[in-house]
């Protein structure tokens, strides 16, 4: 399967131009709503729009 995976702000610029209010209305919210999700480090795999939940602890780290 290829995934591609990419920051909101990089699926806004390469897919709306960059215009934060017409992906807003694409997804009928508010262009604020849209700023928090950039903010909150959202992210987009495959068309699908992600929130981050909890960090991962290097599992490398973890067993030494």
């Amino acid at each position: 399967m290829n995934r591609q995976c990419e920051t909101l702000k990089e699926y806004i610029d390469r897919h709306f131009g960059g215009n934060q209010s017409k992906f807003a209305q694409h997804m009928h919210v508010t262009p604020q709503q849209v700023a928090k999700w950039i903010a909150g480090n959202w992210i987009v795999v495959n068309d699908i729009l992600y929130s981050p939940k909890r960090r991962i602890e290097n599992a490398y780290r973890l067993r030494n």
